[in-house]
């Protein structure tokens, strides 16, 4: 039978393929500070000059080569060519190219990367200092050994077949392997696509001889299937003339294949796949529509791309609020829309039913689709999307020059893998917003039934295997008898409504002094609240906010703990004061604003954001967070609902119960330590929530609220009196300190528990006290990095033993001076003994022994960071908060670096020393059931 035409006959017959809502004649659009263009020898070149941020470039290498070119005895060697590009090249032996570019602060993983997928490869190495231009050089140097000058020798292919076995047992989780039953035998299916996964297969990883990779390199690892793309503060001319320079001798070999493409067809029928898994939790439903990739590029792509986001924020505003009705089956539910691969762009559903109300939920959502495909949008909610996205893309092209490197980078290499041109920027925010004015509904019923047409369907489900599914048969059934209900038109409820409309008493300013390090002032209010305000000039129009009081969860009884674990987040999806949570969303639609609130161990927070035309808004939501906070009925069942599917979620995860075992051991198995568990849902109450969330939020008197960012000082000081100056006030409070520390001086938690793919995951923490400063905090940072390095080399590299290690380390003032060093990584259950014992071999050997270079990297990507986040607002919002909370003086540039130049490898071991002795232990290790 034809299910699409059953489910979807009013959206079939609307438009018979995605297309733009009108034809625009095309327009030289050309960005003026790209220089572009293709050399002798095939390869593509898009050299960007950019300042965001400034003195520093961005390099990627764009390969179109990617897993689909494989043949099957290959499957996998896309992947594995990924890994061995940074295992040592021409100009670069083994470790080589890592360890300058370490050397010069850019650090692998966070700034130097690569990715592989079906249909294509990519390399990045970012934030590159472009005052060093013998680095500069050196990194177009990388890149020109990527293109065809790979060792691969055997001794280093050897090396990274372990570490390629460890980064598919990590990822080969139960979520994962779920989805990809439905990629391959759903979305893929009858195509080359559903037998090339990028990660391969780990017999062939195993296996291959080393020849078949380097015939594999030679054969697609060439200039014709190439892009040097480069972003940054340079001189576009003269890095255009050193790329010519450099790349045009790289040769490309004569009797290589085109590189093909492959088609994927289109599946007439309904494909029902029930994807269930032991390790999941409640079902949950997602409900493709696939549709062969439009040709579009130009205005046409812009076009349909301004559509599917008009189109997809009314979806699902709307879903958002059909899914709170009492009488909803759903717990949530929502549309996106995606180019899969290359041939393949689908339509995602995805409904998260209620507990026992799997073909209920797809009823209730296939009658909002089918709504959809009738009526469309009504009036008002076309209104508040373009209200909505007007006001992000004129915020956009206000913050034009505050695009990043790495964003336009993206934009240039995926231009080069659909061979279209590249559009400016401001010219194509502009064409967004004039485009913006002319969708109609039509347009949007013309978007979705592009997708609803009679084929392509594919319905997966996910979730335990506990649970009984229906099977296709009961599906199919189900949607004919849901076809036939009949069909009104939404209602949607609009509002006059205001915010604040009663009569406020502002307070007044009784006090200011500077901030000792920084252009910053400190303000005190009649009420006692206090007002930090940093202006910048960093992003046009856009203003962060973060006020915190000490206390938290430490000055609430044992059992008041409980209800903190939803009561901030009942209160976001209450509303605020007498305005309902959909009704708020609709009058703030078009508004940037956000207030979050959040209750910590030793801190309540609330954080906001604002562009300037809404700050008042900001003001009177702060307001009435402390005023009138707002605790719904049925707002507090729909996440009772929810918290007990994500229990059932996590009761399923192999890894839970070590990690509660863990969290507990941490804090000294106090019983103040809160774990998210039946009981924690059996004891919460609306009533608790909210009376938590009153004692702990309702109290200005003792917040300090910090403003950073593009604001004038007295218009804010204005509405801060109104706002702020009038809040209640109390007496001042502290935190306690109930001293939940790890018990001395090791505990040991060893456990086994049977999982689908056996995989161990060990875990070190050393937690104890130490007096806090500047200069131990940056000791301590540096000490996690520095063993972070050193396990990398050891258990990734030298024993294979893992994908990734992470590792890290903080000195703390809360509640007294205190630091905390993790390491944890995921391994083959073989090796446990062997990496346990480098954990704290490399502990050890820090106190007697620091590796000069290492240590000089480590400080030199510091200061590298320090530069970098000179003008960034989140930045300075956490330095101006930190001091403020901790009593510290703020560090501007050349402090911070001073700190960082009086690291010194005899102050590493000491501090390693006293963590070593000191550090209160504790050991994890998650081992498989049967090993």
């Amino acid at each position: 039978m034809n299910i699409g035409k059953k489910v979807f006959p009013i959206l079939s017959l609307i438009v018979p393929q995605i297309m733009p809502a009108q034809a625009v004649p095309e327009v030289d659009f050309t960005p003026a500070n790209l220089v572009s263009g293709k050399l002798a020898n095939g390869m593509h070149y898009y050299i960007m000059h950019n300042e965001e941020p400034k003195n520093r470039a961005s390099f990627y290498f764009a390969q179109n080569v990617g897993s689909i070119l494989e043949e099957d005895h290959q499957q996998g060697l896309a992947h594995f060519l990924e890994h061995m590009a940074f295992n040592g090249t021409q100009n670069f032996r083994d470790k080589g190219m890592l360890e300058y570019l370490e050397k010069n602060g850019i650090k692998f993983g966070a700034e130097i990367n690569a990715f592989t997928s079906f249909d294509e490869t990519v390399y990045n190495i970012n934030q590159v200092p472009v005052t060093n231009k013998q680095l500069m050089d050196s990194v177009l140097l990388v890149l020109h050994d990527w293109s065809g000058h790979l060792s691969l020798t055997d001794t280093e292919i050897d090396n990274e077949r372990g570490v390629i076995r460890e980064e598919w047992r990590s990822r080969n989780t139960a979520g994962f392997r779920a989805s990809s039953k439905i990629w391959l035998d759903g979305l893929l299916v009858n195509s080359k696509y559903s037998e090339r996964m990028p990660i391969g297969k780990m017999d062939i990883v195993n296996n291959f001889k080393y020849d078949e990779l380097r015939d594999y390199y030679h054969r697609w690892y060439r200039p014709d299937q190439q892009a040097v793309i480069i972003v940054g503060d340079i001189d576009t001319g003269e890095m255009e003339n050193k790329v010519k320079e450099l790349f045009s001798s790289i040769p490309l070999k004569p009797g290589l294949p085109e590189r093909p493409e492959f088609g994927l067809k289109i599946n007439k029928d309904l494909i029902y796949i029930n994807s269930s898994d032991r390790e999941l939790g409640d079902p949950s439903v997602q409900y493709y529509i696939k549709r062969n990739t439009p040709d579009v590029s130009g205005t046409e792509r812009i076009e349909l791309e301004t559509t599917r986001s008009f189109t997809q924020y009314i979806v699902n505003n709307r879903f958002s609020e059909l899914k709170l009705n009492k009488e909803s089956p759903v717990l949530n539910m929502y549309l996106s829309t995606q180019e899969f691969v290359r041939p393949l762009t689908v339509m995602n559903y995805v409904i998260q039913p209620k507990k026992d109300s799997l073909l209920p939920a797809l009823q209730y959502a296939m009658t909002a689709y089918r709504r959809f495909g009738r009526f469309g949008a009504t009036p008002s909610e076309i209104d508040r999307a373009r209200a909505s996205l007007r006001s992000s893309l004129e915020s956009s092209l206000k913050n034009r020059n505050k695009r990043n490197n790495d964003s336009y980078a993206k934009e240039l290499y995926t231009a080069f893998f659909r061979g279209e041109p590249v559009a400016d920027y401001a010219w194509e925010l502009n064409y967004k917003l004039k485009f913006l004015d002319k969708i109609t509904n039509e347009d949007i019923l013309g978007f979705l039934g592009a997708f609803h047409g009679s084929e392509g369907h594919v319905i997966g489900i996910t979730g335990t295997d506990q649970y009984e599914y229906p099977d296709k048969g009961e599906i199919i059934s189900f949607l004919e008898q849901a076809e036939k209900e009949q069909l009104h038109p939404f209602e949607d409820t609009v509002t006059d409504e205001t915010l604040v409309d009663e009569t406020i008493k502002e307070g007044n300013i009784v006090s200011s002094k500077d901030l000792e390090g920084i252009n910053a002032k400190l303000y005190t209010l009649s009420n006692g609240l206090q007002l930090a305000l940093f202006p910048t000039d960093f992003d046009k129009e856009k203003i962060y906010m973060q006020a915190f009081s000490p206390g938290g969860q430490s000055l609430l009884d044992e059992e008041e703990l409980p209800h903190v674990f939803i009561s901030s987040y009942l209160a976001s999806q209450s509303g605020l004061g007498d305005t309902d949570y959909i009704t708020l969303k609709k009058m703030l639609a078009g508004k940037q604003t956000s207030v979050n609130v959040s209750i910590d161990g030793f801190w309540e927070t609330v954080k906001g954001f604002s562009v300037q035309q809404d700050l008042e808004t900001l003001f009177k939501r702060i307001y009435l967070t402390f005023t009138r906070p707002r605790f719904d009925r049925s707002a507090f069942e729909r996440i009772k609902l929810s918290m007990t599917s994500n229990l059932n979620s996590k009761n399923n995860d192999v890894s839970s119960a070590f990690k509660d075992s863990l969290t507990m051991a941490a804090n000294g198995y106090s019983t103040r330590q809160i774990l998210f568990d039946q009981q924690l849902i059996d004891n919460v109450s609306l009533e608790g929530a909210a009376s938590v969330f009153a004692s702990r939020i309702t109290n200005a008197g003792d917040f300090i609220f910090v403003f950073v960012g593009d604001f004038d000082e007295k218009k804010l000081l204005e509405l801060a009196r109104k706002y702020l100056g009038s809040l209640p006030s109390g007496e001042k409070e502290q935190y306690v300190d109930h001293h939940m520390f790890p018990q001395k001086p090791m505990t040991r938690i060893h456990l086994k528990k049977e999982m689908e793919t056996p995989q161990s995951t060990v875990y070190v923490s050393l937690i104890g006290k130490m007096p806090y400063s500047r200069e131990k905090a940056m000791e301590i940072y540096s000490i996690g990095q520095l063993l972070k390095k050193k396990y990398m080399d050891r258990i990734r590299e030298e024993e294979g033993g893992s994908y990734g290690v992470s590792a890290g380390a903080s000195l703390r003032t809360v509640p007294v001076g205190n630091y905390k060093l993790t390491v944890s990584f995921k391994c083959n259950p073989d090796k446990v003994d062997k990496l346990l014992a480098i954990v704290y071999e490399e502990l050890d050997r820090l106190s007697e022994e620091v590796d000069k270079e290492d240590l000089a990297e480590v400080k030199s990507n510091l200061k590298k960071n320090i530069l970098e986040n000179q003008d960034k607002n989140s930045y300075w919002l956490r330095k101006i908060t930190s001091s403020l909370q901790n009593g510290i003086p703020i560090t501007g540039k050349e402090e911070s670096i001073a700190l960082v130049n009086d690291i010194s490898p005899e102050h590493i071991m000491t501090v390693a020393g006293k963590i070593k002795e000191n550090g209160n232990i504790v050991e994890g290790v998650l081992q498989p059931e049967d090993h």
